[in-house]
Formats: structure tokens, sequence, C-alpha cells
């Protein structure tokens, strides 16, 4: 039974502690870290084989069989129960596959990194690649949550608008107006439809918004899809969209410049298919002319390309403007083949080369203008000297 000295010993190393559990406050008495959680056991009525108890005192969780450490009367401790049927469940139970782990999620961050840079490993039905460094360098496609209407099952998935971004960024034509004008742009981007219907709605009349360039290359969005996104518009269409927005690249406003500027990516882009046509090269088994749909174009490149700026202009070009474009067609013939894939310009460089080249065109058109005026005033000039009376048409 042991001495009275010894017994009034225990009672005194036994100690208030008071446990705080789910918001409530229990008071129990305990001298040892195995006292402690079988008071915790009674007196929240949690029994232990159905519950295992967690139990923290200054931070560190008591363990079976361990001393309390040092702990004023009336110290709190927080206790945490789990039910021991559900941890059993848990550790035998099969992963859920839609939660990812850590690990899981790097490596998923590291696929979308490698998904929207450029496709160097990626190969387009043209099997060629982009120039290293005047490129596209990231694709992004859209994805069903931007269409503003959740899609039906005959919408094409945003695997194949990326297709399509890269068979567009991939098309040997384009890769070499890319080259040769230094043009290097952020990111190809398919443009959210609902962009299109907000331009429809605020400029009204029809308008559709088919893309625009952020920033002079910075990122350029197409419209790829349909109006009712069922699929996408026609290859050409999208080049023609493509060689718009590349053109804003250098001249940002609408203006003559810019429409001539257009106009020479438009030709550079039909003369250079048409010189692989001649060479008899084939891409994927098929002709480029026939992968571009541009066969009829090519016929006439001339009437192609005024006509392809005449509608985005919505209005004929002016006469000055074809003027300029014959130019252009001549400088490029005289320098064996066209801006594209050509003689390495002289003088050029960079992206002013288109500029220099239209202020050069110019020129040759305002001298070639002042020496018909030259004729005409001396042709008048001999006809008062015969008498004048005829008319000169």
């Amino acid at each position: 039974l042991g001495s009275p000295s010894t017994s009034v010993s225990r009672r005194r190393t036994r100690m208030r502690l008071l446990l705080q559990f789910k918001g409530k406050t229990t008071e129990v008495h305990a001298d040892s870290a195995d006292t402690v959680i079988a008071a915790a056991h009674d007196a929240l009525a949690l029994p232990s084989d159905e519950w295992r108890l967690k139990i923290v005192a200054k931070g560190k969780q008591l363990q079976p069989g361990a001393s309390l450490p040092a702990l004023a009367e009336g110290a709190k401790l927080m206790v945490m129960a789990s039910s021991i049927t559900a941890v059993e469940r848990g550790l035998t139970s099969r992963s859920d596959p839609t939660v990812r782990g850590f690990a899981a999620e790097d490596e998923a961050a590291s696929r979308r990194a490698a998904d929207t840079a450029g496709g160097a490993d990626e190969v387009s039905v043209w099997c060629t690649s982009q120039d290293a460094e005047h490129k596209f360098c990231r694709f992004e496609p859209c994805t069903w949550q931007s269409f503003g209407t959740r899609p039906s099952s005959t919408t094409p998935h945003a695997f194949e608008a990326r297709k399509l971004l890269l068979r567009l960024a991939t098309d040997p034509a384009v890769v070499g107006i890319m080259r040769e004008r230094r043009y290097r742009v952020g990111t190809l981007a398919e443009m959210d439809p609902i962009d299109d219907r907000l331009a429809e709605k605020m400029e009204g009349g029809g308008k559709r918004l088919l893309g625009y360039n952020t920033n002079h290359g910075m990122s350029i969005h197409v419209r790829l899809r349909t109006m009712d996104l069922r699929g996408f518009e026609a290859y050409p269409s999208l080049v023609d969209t493509l060689l718009h927005e590349l053109a804003h690249n250098e001249v940002g406003p609408h203006n003559d410049l810019f429409w001539h500027l257009f106009a020479q990516l438009k030709a550079d882009y039909l003369r250079h298919h048409a010189r692989l046509a001649q060479s008899g090269a084939l891409f994927s088994g098929a002709s480029p002319l026939q992968l571009a749909g541009v066969a009829e174009q090519v016929s006439d490149v001339r009437a192609a390309v005024l006509g392809t700026v005449a509608r985005d202009r919505m209005a004929p070009l002016p006469p000055a403007q074809e003027a300029l474009l014959d130019g252009y067609f001549s400088l490029t013939e005289r320098r064996g083949g066209n801006a594209v894939g050509g003689a390495e310009r002289q003088g050029d460089s960079g992206e002013g080369a288109s500029h220099a080249s239209a202020r050069a065109l110019a020129a040759e058109r305002a001298e070639a203008r002042r020496l018909q005026q030259e004729q005409q005033q001396q042709q008048q000039q001999h006809g008062e000297r015969d008498g004048g009376g005829r008319d000169h048409l």
C-alpha cells in the first residue's frame, strides 16, 4: 500500500491540465503521457479501440511511455482524433485518379509548357520546320471554355486547332516571308470566337473580326473557326488573314503603305508556291498548290493580289497602288525572283526593308510621271508650232 509520505508525493506530481477538443475545454489530472492519453479517452468519450488520439503539448506530440514535458499547472493541450476504421479504409483504398499529386502536377506543367512552345518537335502536313530565329515562338488554341457556349460533338477539338496553327506557321511560303522580312512573333493564337461577337456587336453592320496583331508582333490572333463552330475556315482565307496581320508588324494603321505591304506579302506568298510547284516539290505526296489551295490564284498572281487587297479594303485598289504593285513585280523580277527566296537584298535591313522598297518604288513612279508630263508638254508645244487644233489623247 505504501507509506503516507509516498502517497502524498504521488498526488503532488499529478497536475491539472486542460484538453481542447472541437472548441471545448475539458479538465483532466495526469502525471505522464500515458495517463494524459487514457484520461483524454475517458473524458472525451472516445474509446481507445475505436479512436486514435493525437495530443500536442508545446508544439510536440505526446508519445506513449514518455514523461510529460515541463508544463505549468492548468496548461492547455490540443487534442485531435481520427477514427481507426476510417484510417484503415484510407490506407487500403485505391487513390482517386482525378486527384493529382505534386509530381503529377509538375509533369503536367512541363507538358503544357512543351505544348505551348514553338512546335520544334512537331510536324505539320508540310513536313517542314520554322526558321530558327524568325518564327512563331508559341501556339495557343482556344479551349471550349472560350466559346461562350458549350461546344457540341461536332466542334473541332483544340488539338485540331493547334495542328492548323502549326500548318500555317510551317507553310513554306510563310516561313520564307518570316525569314526574308525578319519577322518574329511571340504567340500565334486562335482568336476567341467571343471577340468576334463583341466586335460585331460594337461595330454593327455584320462585320466580322478575322484577327488582330498586338504590339507589332507580340502576338497574332487568327479566327480559325466558322461562325457555328462546326469547322474551320478555308485554308487560303486563313493565310490571307495571317499575311494581313503580319503586315501590321511594320505598319499599324490601314494606310496606303500598309496596303502596299500587304500586297507585297500576298504576291511573295503566291510566287513562292508557284516556284515550288515548278520545281516539282511535293509535300506529304501532294503539290504545294494543292495543299495551299492557291492553284487558281497562281495562274494570275497580279489579279489574285488585287482581288485579295480589294476584298480586305472593301474597295478597289486606287491606280497609284496598282502602279506600286506593278513596280514591285518588276523590281523583284529583276532581282532573280520575288523577295521570298530570291536574291539577297542589298541595302535593306531588318523590318525597314519593305519601307525602303516602298519608298524606292514610289520614287520610281514619281520620276516616270515627271518624264511623262515633260513629254506631254513638249508635244503640246510642238502642236502649237504646227498650228494647234489637235486634241492629245
